[in-house]
């Protein structure tokens, strides 16, 4: 049986910028660009020429690299939020979550990194947001 093996590629925002590199860091390759969409494509793509230029050196490739792949996206939690508030608002997040605006604010400019129960607390709020939207068609 054949089967796509996941990559786990972490994406987080630096600056203005997302920034995407692949978990193993066996692989030094990484892209950045101005939105999440554009930033998983380009990542995707400097792999696939780095991994065929490393094939053609003979180098050696790390398995998850080897045959089929797909990438498996991971979005820090600042990623997360500044992916999503171009549509979801720190006081609305605030009211979903119990975390406060000024708290999301710093979690999203990377000056607090937040605690893994507070990184779920907030993934979840933003499913929890995006499940009632859909309610509305």
């Amino acid at each position: 049986m054949n089967y796509m093996k996941q990559v786990i590629i972490n994406i987080d925002w630096m600056d203005h910028n997302f920034g995407a590199a692949p978990q193993n860091q066996d692989i030094a390759c990484v892209a950045t660009a101005k939105t999440l969409e554009a930033v998983e494509d380009e990542i995707v793509e400097a792999l696939q020429f780095h991994i065929e230029g490393m094939r053609s050196h003979g180098e050696s490739i790390p398995e998850e690299f080897l045959g089929d792949w797909e990438p498996h996206f991971v979005l820090t939690t600042r990623a997360q939020l500044r992916y999503s508030d171009d549509f979801i608002t720190f006081k609305a997040l605030s009211k979903v979550t119990g975390i406060n605006e000024q708290q999301l604010s710093h979690y999203a400019n990377g000056r607090k990194i937040p605690r893994p129960a507070t990184r779920k607390r907030i993934a979840d709020g933003i499913r929890a947001i995006s499940q009632r939207l859909l309610l509305i068609f």
